[in-house]
């Protein structure tokens, strides 16, 4: 059995005061795993160089070193990575595309509909690095203007990717369980709620997201509050106890014991090792 981790070195670029992308420049010294999960951003990522393994619903994609990916918002898919791999990842908030492009509304985008837009987002991507490394925040705002330019013009698609692919009630349920998660992880979930939130019963809901995706819904749930600490034992100051308490854990027992049986080592450990790493880069 595969087994699954998270942990992976990568610098997490947040601009202050930057709400609608997130660009990720990732060395990977590990084969690495991301579970089934989606949020509502446009994912482009370009393979530098090694071997990326990704799988967008039912359609698994082999992108070595060239490739350029991309994921529309609301779709599930998992991203396994090989040592070595070194990527580029832009992350862009669908909301704010379609509050500047309202032609975009309603409208998937497609790198197969031109193949010279990907190489224009691909300059742009390593130019987008270099304007963060020079710590030009104008340069990047703008560089990211004019990818989302490209996918206004010249990558839209009739209809989401999700609902050409997937018109049945039951996969719109999986997405707004799925939405909920990502936005109320922080609180206490249960079946219970959910079930109430969208009228259906446990079982059918337990027994479709798992047919849906894979996983169960509580799997789902520990992936995405597992990735937030993650985030925050490398990047925040606060004690381990108020970082499990703050991303939805019941407590530091649970925590602990979770943390250590996915990634093999403890959260005291794993933070140790990103300050050696931050410190070195």
């Amino acid at each position: 059995m595969r087994e699954r981790i998270v942990v992976r070195k990568h610098e997490r670029i947040n601009y202050s005061k930057n709400t609608f992308y997130t660009l990720l420049h990732t060395h990977h010294d590990k084969d690495n795993y991301i579970d089934y999960h989606c949020h509502n951003s446009i994912e482009i990522t370009y393979v530098v160089k090694g071997l990326k393994v990704q799988c967008m619903e039912d359609e698994k994609i082999i992108a070595p070193t060239g490739t350029l990916l991309l994921v529309n918002s609301g779709v599930i898919h998992d991203i396994d990575v090989k040592n070595g791999l070194e990527g580029i990842v832009l992350l862009i908030d669908r909301d704010y595309i379609d509050s500047i492009c309202p032609k975009c509304k309603d409208h998937g985008f497609s790198l197969k509909t031109n193949l010279d837009a990907s190489k224009e987002i691909i300059d742009y991507l390593f130019k987008l690095v270099t304007a963060h490394e020079k710590n030009n925040l104008l340069d990047a705002h703008i560089i990211v203007l004019k990818i989302i330019k490209i996918l206004a013009e010249k990558l839209i698609v009739d209809g989401f990717y999700i609902k050409e692919k997937h018109d049945d009630e039951s996969y719109e349920l999986v997405i707004s369980i799925i939405k909920y998660i990502n936005q109320h992880y922080q609180q206490k979930i249960t079946l219970d709620k959910l079930a109430l939130i969208t009228n259906y019963n446990k079982s059918y809901l337990s027994n479709i997201f798992k047919k849906k995706t894979g996983i169960t819904i509580f799997e789902y749930l520990r992936n995405v509050r597992l990735e937030h600490c993650l985030s925050d034992l490398k990047y925040k100051n606060n004690t381990i106890v108020e970082i499990a308490l703050n991303n939805g854990f019941a407590n530091i027992q649970i925590f602990n014991r979770i943390f250590k049986e996915i990634y093999k080592i403890t959260p005291k450990q794993y933070r140790k090792k990103q300050y050696i790493k931050i410190n070195e880069d």
